[in-house]
């Protein structure tokens, strides 16, 4: 059976400790996992309880890695999923990690859409708005829900969009057209596109 013969703390981080099994290094674990399982030099491991600690490891590594990520801004679970995979982390590890920090609350998908919203309603129709929360990861029924803005700050919001797209712009037919495109492509519906651009159309008259 394989022996412990040496274990290491590493010089450039201290939570981590390099493993030597029959005499040559096999690999790096947390100090956590070897203290949780209570590795020690010179006991006996099995194969199958060194594929524990190795799994455990990188388990507690990659948890660390996703607080990390999540400390620069709230995400969905998709977009942390993504981030793992493509740190190569296995499936079994990715979704360890996301239900732990679903748990924690550290995850919360209807929280991202709320959120989400009430950053960018005030530039973004619903339509959009609901394109991009399924682009993040947000299901099709939580997106819907959410996108949903009161029709009268809608056209609110896309009356002000207006005002700054216009400024120093002459008001004739061509402006006008590229002002409704604008607005369309914002994600506002065509009865406030509609309502906003004739309004300029009787500016103009």
């Amino acid at each position: 059976m394989p022996k412990i013969t040496d274990m290491q703390i590493q010089k450039n981080n201290k939570t981590r400790a390099n493993v030597f099994i029959d005499g040559e290094f096999a690999f790096a674990l947390e100090m956590f996992t070897v203290m949780k399982l209570g590795l020690k030099i010179g006991q006996e491991v099995s194969e199958e309880k060194l594929s524990e600690a190795m799994l455990d490891s990188e388990k507690s590594v990659a948890f660390e890695r996703a607080i990390d990520y999540l400390g620069r801004g709230m995400k969905t679970v998709k977009q942390l999923k993504d981030y793992l995979v493509k740190k190569s982390y296995p499936p079994e590890v990715v979704e360890h990690v996301v239900n732990r920090l679903k748990d924690y609350r550290y995850l919360d998908d209807e929280a991202y859409a709320k959120m989400y919203v009430e950053h960018n309603s005030a530039t973004k129709g619903e339509r959009r708005l609901k394109q991009e929360l399924v682009q993040k990861g947000i299901s099709v029924s939580l997106a819907e829900e959410y996108s949903v803005v009161d029709e009268e700050k809608s056209l609110e919001n896309a009356r002000h969009l207006a005002e700054k797209y216009m400024k120093n712009k002459p008001r004739d037919l061509k402006t006008l057209q590229k002002l409704q495109r604008y607005l369309v492509g914002r994600g506002y519906d065509f009865d406030v596109v509609n309502s906003v651009t004739r309004s300029y159309r009787f500016d103009e008259e």
